[in-house]
């Protein structure tokens, strides 16, 4: 069975020390679709010259989501790889990829972990031993639920496991952690505000002090050293900010104060579930899935 063609999804926003290495990694994809939001530094400039097969489109973001969403639907492939300009993709990975494509995929989707990495160490421990993102799927059976930040993939069925793992390289320093999470924050608290969810004084000790003991004494981050130390700190800072903007809200809604939350996707058919309205005559071995949804787990709920 020949493989099914894939794409590459990348969302972009200022990633020039990033971009070239990231795309190297996965040069052996049948297509790269890069969205960018409008990159300020040279992430474009280098793509463009140094990487001239690169598919690449201009969006305003309104949230991974939306971007991602928005760049599945416009994949020139059903089979999708979305990978941020942080990780890169080991030989290995991209191989494992391909054999399952290869052999024909027993589900919609599939997970892969993360070796995270902190100034150019790894974290073994600190909450992240366990992480692990679905990245690999068919676009026609998954979609990116409306949230502005940290959505989780909605898939239709189960979903398989890769064994191999991205490389992330996701503090490079910390300004820029900062700043990313400074904004990830926003975000997420604006969602919680939205969900109905409202906090005090002790709910915002108490999500900051439980985040830090999780991961520094449960998920022993104690064991990764200053940089396990620096990790869990960050997150527990990310905790702390979100719930304080969470409050701040709030406490605008009280006193009738513009609110001022960040904009989101209001175009519907962002979020519509493909697999809700089936194309009629289309099998599984069609979209590239060998066997019945009850024999492989692919379709059932």
């Amino acid at each position: 069975m020949s493989r099914p063609p894939l794409s590459v999804i990348i969302h972009t926003l200022n990633e020039a020390d990033q971009i070239a290495d990231c795309l190297r990694t996965v040069e052996w994809a049948d297509e790269i679709y890069l969205v960018d939001d409008h990159s300020t530094d040279k992430t474009l400039e280098i793509v463009r010259t140094r990487f001239p097969k690169v598919r690449i489109e201009q969006r305003t973001s309104l949230g991974s989501a939306a971007q991602k969403n928005y760049a599945m639907d416009r994949a020139q492939h059903d089979w999708a790889l979305v990978v941020d300009a942080d990780e890169r993709v080991t030989p290995e990975l991209g191989a494992e990829i391909r054999e399952t494509l290869e052999k024909g995929p027993r589900f919609w989707a599939y997970s892969i972990g993360r070796r995270n990495f902190i100034l150019g160490d790894e974290l073994r421990f600190s909450g992240l031993q366990r992480d692990r993102v679905i990245r690999l799927f068919h676009r026609k059976h998954a979609r990116y639920p409306n949230k502005r930040v940290h959505a989780d993939l909605l898939v239709d069925g189960p979903c398989g496991r890769l064994e191999q793992k991205y490389l992330h390289y996701y503090v490079r320093s910390l300004d820029h952690m900062i700043e990313k999470m400074t904004r990830y924050g926003v975000w997420a608290a604006a969602q919680m505000f939205v969900d109905g969810k409202r906090t005090s004084a002790g709910g915002l000790a108490l999500h900051t002090i439980a985040r830090f003991l999780r991961d520094y004494f449960i998920n022993l981050g104690i064991l990764d050293g200053t940089r396990g130390l620096v990790a869990v700190g960050l997150h527990s800072w990310y905790t702390f900010w979100k719930y304080a903007k969470l409050w701040e809200f709030t406490q605008r809604e009280k006193r009738g104060l513009p609110l001022e939350l960040p904009a989101t996707d209001s175009e519907s058919e962002r979020w519509i579930l493909p697999w809700e309205e089936p194309a009629e005559g289309k099998s599984s071995q069609e979209s590239g899935v060998e066997g019945s949804s009850q024999e492989s787990g692919v379709g059932s709920q």
